[in-house]
């Protein structure tokens, strides 16, 4: 038994020295030496996730011969050995093969792509095996690459082969070994060596032994894109492709979409939803769906474009402020803000997760998973980012996560976001700045903001941030200091978690946010920046699990408030007269639109939160699970919202049709 566990660890090496190589090839292809040379300080980071990823493969490939080896020491049958070593000869001889073929297909894929596997690789698949090959044949030095194929695969086998002929050597030593009864110590480590060999698989195979398993944020060590993707394998980043191709959305037939929102046909939920403006044409629906949700702008500008910065802020919780008294701060400041500014607290997020929201927002899908699915490759007409970026913006995601994660960065960049800064940007600007598993915490990341809208630019910005503290598992900058809440407090009925350590989790995360927020609002406005910049603050959605919904408003369920700071030359004394309207996150860019857009369009997906030609009943919130308005004018948001949704999803359809 140690003998056939020792042989598993001689293979296991060899795959380890496989990827090594093949990584060494990959640096050599595309990692410029400049990049490596001056970020010497990332490359123990960078090792040593590399490994991570590689022992998972490892631990993988163990998995069947280690059911093997145990089940037939269990048998203790004489010809059990040979069988084993016969077997573990060809499956590693395939393995390894297979190792480097889908190595050397990643490298093809990274050299055309610029990215390792992903969703798209299976759209290779759809031509049919006969144009696969002819355009493998066309396209590449197959040739060639097949004499480097068997050169490389030649020693390995050969070594395979060594190691297994080594245990024949062996093996009647073995034979005469097992008919003796081991002695106590051989069985203790045995045990132990079992005991360690098992732990390794399992630690292998999670890939960690903190809180997290290994996971894609894992290959994210810089905020060099080249050294990022030095750290994952091929085989990874075929398995997170095929999971990725499993979970993406189907695009559902009309009619059945008809059926769904209840209209009778598509002009019917047209005019619905535009008034009876916008008419199908020669059955020319993509036009007729451009027509209705698709908003021209053009050269109306008559004040200077401003700054645009829209805040997603994790779990801002709207009902969370109602819970200010003396001696439970909760506003930590804001209150000065609010007052002086706008604020909308009968708001809700559209969507209830954090991804959902931030696609929403960014390129305003139907679908859930959009950044997970082969879409996200291609530039939607929806992002968030053309109409600033045809109206002379720069365009830039910045949040103190891993970009990587829910493949934010991939997804932004091809959706036309200039920049994505992120924790190893925020680190290597800031070196002082600590963090936790989620990510750096707000308040450097909030410097890091004003920083940018300080420093001088040829272009006006548009700046989509995201902030992590506020988020499980709650861990926070070891030097803060909030006043204490009263033991009352937390037995209010408000609370379904009565937990009190992870209640007060939630509302420690609450209130730092609050607090670092009025920090950075009290030095914007101090700041040059607040003379030419709008600030949008909301949540990406509420905080859910520590409130009782049976004891707090309905309303309150999937609302999240939204601030709007807005320069001087752009404040009117009648806004402030709006702030009670219904609204959600499809309003924001609405909102923006008149302040910034010119000679472009953009995907109109509600409505101007401060268009005072317009009456309050008439605005409406839509969240995915409940709609609020005024109680006379719910009916009619409910149906304008059915059809703007099914419009909404016959457009992707017909759009992502005819791009295939």
């Amino acid at each position: 038994m140690y003998k056939n566990l020792s042989y598993l660890i001689k293979h296991s090496a060899i795959i380890l020295v496989i990827l090594f190589f093949v990584r060494i090839c990959f640096a050599i292809a595309f990692v410029p030496m400049s990049i490596i040379s001056s970020n010497l300080t990332v490359l123990p980071r960078l090792l040593f996730n590399s490994l991570r990823f590689d022992v998972q493969v490892v631990c993988y490939v163990l998995i069947l011969p280690t059911v093997l080896t145990f089940v037939f020491a269990a048998l203790r049958k004489p010809w059990t050995e040979r069988v084993l070593s016969r077997f573990r000869r060809l499956y590693f001889s395939i393995v390894c093969a297979l190792l480097l073929a889908i190595s050397g297909i990643d490298m093809g894929f990274y050299a055309n792509f610029n990215s390792h596997i992903n969703l798209t690789f299976f759209d290779f698949f759809n031509e049919g095996p006969m144009s696969l090959i002819q355009t493998i044949w066309e396209e590449y030095h197959c040739v060639y690459e097949a004499i480097a194929f068997l050169l490389i695969l030649l020693p390995i086998l050969l070594l395979i082969r060594r190691i297994e002929l080594g245990k024949s050597s062996a093996r009647n030593a073995l034979h005469s070994a097992s008919r003796q009864r081991p002695s106590r110590l051989k069985v203790i480590k045995l045990s132990a060596t079992i005991l360690l060999y098992i732990a390794f698989l399992v630690i292998g195979l999670r890939g960690s032994v903190w809180r997290f398993p290994l996971q894609i944020e894992d290959t994210f060590v810089s905020n060099q894109k080249p050294l990022n993707d030095l750290v994952p394998n091929a085989i990874y980043m075929l398995k997170k492709a095929y999971k990725e191709k499993n979970n993406a959305f189907k695009i559902a037939k009309t009619d059945d979409l008809l059926h769904e929102y209840k209209f009778k046909s598509l002009q019917e939920a047209l005019d619905v939803y535009t008034d009876g403006k916008v008419k199908m044409v020669k059955n020319d629906t993509l036009t007729a769906l451009q027509h209705a949700l698709f908003e021209e702008v053009g050269d109306s500008l008559k004040q200077p474009q401003p700054n645009i910065v829209i805040i997603y802020s994790e779990s801002w919780s709207n009902y969370l402020f109602n819970l200010q008294q003396k001696d439970a701060e909760m506003y930590f400041g804001l209150e000065r803000h609010f007052k002086d500014d706008l604020l909308f607290r009968n708001f809700q997020s559209v969507q209830n997760g954090t991804v959902a929201s931030l696609e929403n927002l960014y390129v305003s899908t139907p679908f859930p998973r959009f950044f997970a699915s082969a879409y996200r490759f291609k530039t939607l007409p929806t992002s968030i980012a053309l109409p600033f970026k045809a109206s002379n913006y720069t365009t830039t995601f910045m949040s103190g996560m891993d970009a990587a994660w829910e493949n934010c960065a991939e997804a932004l960049v091809h959706q036309q976001f200039d920049a994505i800064y992120d924790k190893f940007s925020l680190l290597k600007d800031y070196p002082h700045a600590t963090y936790n598993s989620i990510g750096v915490y707000d308040e450097y990341l909030f410097q890091a903001l004003l920083d940018r809208l300080q420093k001088p630019s040829r272009k006006r910005q548009m700046i989509a941030v995201m902030t992590t503290t506020n988020h499980p598992p709650f861990e926070f900058p070891k030097d803060l200091k909030l006043p204490p809440l009263p033991e009352s407090f937390y037995a209010k009925k408000c609370f379904a978690e009565h937990n009190r350590k992870v209640l007060d989790k939630y509302l420690t995360g609450f209130r730092y946010y609050n607090k670092v927020l009025n920090e950075f609002l009290n030095r914007f406005k101090a700041s040059a920046a607040a003379k030419n910049t709008i600030l949008i603050i909301t949540g990406d959605h509420n905080v859910r699990s520590i409130l009782d919904y049976d004891a707090v408003d309905k309303r309150y369920e999937h609302s999240v408030p939204l601030y709007i700071y807005l320069p001087t030359y752009l404040r009117k004394e009648a806004y402030n007269k709006l702030t009670n309207r219904w609204g959600s996150h499809d309003d924001i860019l609405a909102t923006l639109a008149p302040f910034t857009f010119h000679d472009t369009k953009y995907f109109k997906m509600g409505h101007n939160l401060l268009d005072t030609t317009v009456p309050d009943s008439t605005y409406y919130s839509a969240n995915v699970d409940q709609i609020e308005s005024v109680p006379t004018y719910k009916k009619e948001a409910e149906r304008l919202t059915a059809a703007r949704n099914l419009l909404r999803q016959v457009y992707f359809g017909l759009y992502w049709r005819t791009e295939q």
